[in-house]
C-alpha cells in the first residue's frame, strides 16, 4: 500500500515516501555483528535488551519548494524485490507523477538510493528531471566503478555516465532550490550530503544514512559495514546529531521506522531518539 507522510515546513510542502520496509523478529547478536563490526558483545546485548522487533525502512523525501518538485533519493525502484518499489505509488498518492519531478537529489550513490533512477529496461524513470549530488560523491563512485570488474559496478557506472549531462555537482551550503540547501555529512560515503529545508522560521533536515540503527544514538562510535570512512562517519554522526539536538531540528533518517521523522536529544554521553507521534 502506498504510504506518504505529508507535512509542511513553513510554505514548503514535504512528504516522506515509504519505498519499503523489512522487519527482523527476535533479533540476535549475530544479526547485528556483521553490520556493526566494532560493536562489543556487551553493547550489542544492551542494544537488544527487550527488543523483539527491528524495523528498517527506506524513506525517500519529496519536497515542493515554490513549485520546484524535488525527490531526494529514489529507493530500489518498481522492479526491485517485492517489499520495495513504493516510491512511485507514494508519489502518485499525493498527485505527483514521475515526469513531474524537476530535480532528483542523490544524498549518496548506494544502491538503495539510486537503483530507482532507471527501470529494468534501462529507461529513465524521471524523464524530465535534472540530477544533483555533491562533487565528492560523484568523484568517489565514478572512480571506483570505472576501475571495477564487478558487473553491478559497471552497470552503475554506465547508468550515471548516461545521465552525466543532466547532473549538477554541488558543495556544502549550495542551494538546490529556494529554501533547500546542501549540508555535507561525509563518512558513510566520501560525499554523502544532507538536505536542509527552511521556510518562515521552520526547518527539517534530511540526514540520509548518518546512522542505520536506533542503537547508534547511544553508541555513536559504531562503524557500519558499508562505510567508506568509518572513523569520519563517527565524527560526522556526533557533530550532526549534536547540531540536531542543539537546534531542535525536526530530523529525517532514511532507515529508521517510517516516516523516520522526529527529534534528537542529548542523553548522557550520547543521544536519544524521539519520533513524531
Amino acid at each position: 500500500m502506498a504510504q506518504a507522510h505529508q507535512f509542511k515546513v513553513g510554505d514548503i510542502d514535504c512528504s516522506v515516501l515509504l519505498e519499503g520496509a523489512r522487519t527482523t523478529d527476535d533479533p540476535k547478536i549475530d544479526d547485528l555483528k556483521g553490520r556493526y563490526p566494532n560493536a562489543t558483545d556487551d553493547e550489542l546485548n544492551a542494544a537488544l535488551h527487550g527488543v523483539t522487533l527491528v524495523h528498517t525502512s527506506l524513506n525517500p523525501f519529496y519536497i515542493n519548494a515554490g513549485g520546484t518538485k524535488i525527490l531526494a533519493d529514489t529507493g530500489f525502484g518498481v522492479d526491485a524485490q517485492p517489499e520495495m518499489g513504493g516510491v512511485i505509488p507514494a508519489l502518485e498518492s499525493i498527485g505527483v507523477k514521475p515526469e513531474d519531478i524537476d530535480i532528483i537529489y542523490l544524498t549518496h550513490f548506494h544502491g538503495d538510493h539510486i537503483a530507482g533512477l532507471m527501470d529494468k529496461d534501462n529507461n529513465v524513470v524521471y524523464s524530465n528531471a535534472r540530477y544533483m549530488t555533491t562533487s565528492d560523491e560523484w568523484d568517489e563512485w565514478m572512480g571506483k566503478w570505472k576501475d571495477s570488474d564487478d558487473e553491478g559496478h559497471q552497470k552503475n557506472y554506465q547508468m550515471m555516465q548516461s545521465l552525466h549531462d543532466k547532473f549538477v555537482l554541488l558543495s556544502e551550503g549550495d542551494e538546490v532550490a529556494d529554501g533547500v540547501s546542501v549540508v555535507a555529512i561525509a563518512g558513510h560515503t566520501l560525499g554523502q550530503s544532507a538536505l536542509l529545508v527552511e521556510s518562515n522560521g521552520e526547518s527539517v533536515i534530511h540526514v540520509a544514512d548518518v546512522l542505520h540503527n536506533k542503537a547508534q544514538f547511544k553508541y555513536t562510535n559504531w562503524h557500519f559495514r558499508f562505510d567508506s570512512d568509518a572513523e569520519l562517519a563517527v565524527k560526522t554522526r556526533n557533530s550532526i546529531l549534536k547540531r540536531c539536538a542543539d537546534e531542535g531540528l525536526l530530523t529525517l533518517f532514511y532507515h529508521l521506522k517510517f516516516p523516520g521523522l522526529g527529534h534528537v536529544k542529548a542523553d548522557g554521553d550520547g543521544f536519544s531518539w524521539h519520533p513524531i507521534d
